[in-house]
């Protein structure tokens, strides 16, 4: 019994001791920069935390075989076009869910007297807060220019300079004065209140959301399906209508190589962020 409640003491000591001697292993592990941060989120595993250059380029290689749909050692444009908008569907598909969720938020706050309508007076005293914003909008800053360039569907907004002149600078001269603003606002009003009843439900300004989510959805799909034919363009060096995984993999080292700051042939925590004018880590290929 003695034994016992020695080894048991001794026990407890070592293992309070080894307690108290853990708290650097505890300590956050660094973080990734914004740019090693968006390259494993896009090339990385379930929240990884570092990719090596081999790693990559066995993923570059599955991809660009997954591409090549007839088989034929090469990829075609029209190969590289509809896998690249296979991806880039699946990304506006998230986002404009991500937007929908949203939008019941933006609803009850708009709705002052949650009565489950907004009225005219709630509809336009939104308004007035924004067009106080303005001034503020036209100084963006880069955070918000970063979100905008992180949704796929770049959905405009009035909390940018650039968003309250696609959303309301009517003649195009690049300024929004408060008689383009107010027609617009009056405009958007009638035309999401189909019962005519003087104020917007739910549904009613759900649907024209989902109207223009789905006509930017239109909009920049059109302008990725261009993009992905000018690409293809450039990495075709030899011009044969034909890319070789080689070709294929010029723009893969870019991406690398800017993610990989430090050059060790690893994108993780030890990669600075890279000088602001480089090429972006975010592109698609």
């Amino acid at each position: 019994m003695k034994t016992v409640r020695l080894t048991a003491a001794v026990l407890a000591g070592v293992l309070a001791h080894a307690a108290h001697a853990q708290p650097a292993a505890a300590e956050e592990a660094p973080a990734l920069s914004p740019t090693a941060a968006a390259f494993l989120a896009q090339f990385g595993e379930d929240d990884a935390q570092s990719l090596t250059w081999a790693q990559f380029e066995a993923f570059r290689q599955q991809r660009y075989t997954a591409t090549d749909t007839n088989n034929d050692g090469t990829v075609d444009a029209q190969e590289y076009a509809a896998e690249y908008l296979q991806r880039f569907d699946a990304r506006l598909a998230k986002a404009r869910a991500g937007h929908l969720k949203q939008t019941d938020t933006r609803f009850k706050a708009l709705d002052r007297e949650k009565d489950g309508r907004i009225s005219r007076a709630e509809f336009d005293a939104a308004g007035e807060r924004t067009w106080d914003g303005y001034e503020k909008a036209q100084n963006a800053t880069r955070e918000d220019a970063a979100a905008t360039n992180r949704d796929p569907l770049k959905m405009p907004t009035s909390h940018t300079a650039n968003g309250m002149l696609e959303l309301y600078d009517q003649n195009k001269d690049g300024v929004v004065d408060r008689a383009e603003f107010d027609a617009v606002r009056a405009a958007q009003f009638t035309a999401t209140d189909t019962d005519r009843d003087g104020a917007l439900n739910l549904a009613e300004y759900t649907a024209e959301f989902e109207q223009r989510l789905d006509a930017q959805r239109l909009k920049v799909r059109a302008d990725a399906d261009r993009q992905s034919k000018v690409r293809f363009g450039a990495l075709d060096t030899d011009k044969d209508g034909r890319m070789t995984f080689a070709e294929y993999q010029v723009s893969g080292k870019r991406l690398f190589t800017r993610a990989d700051s430090n050059g060790d042939g690893v994108v993780d925590a030890r990669d600075p962020e890279p000088a602001a004018g480089s090429h972006s880590a975010n592109g698609n290929r």
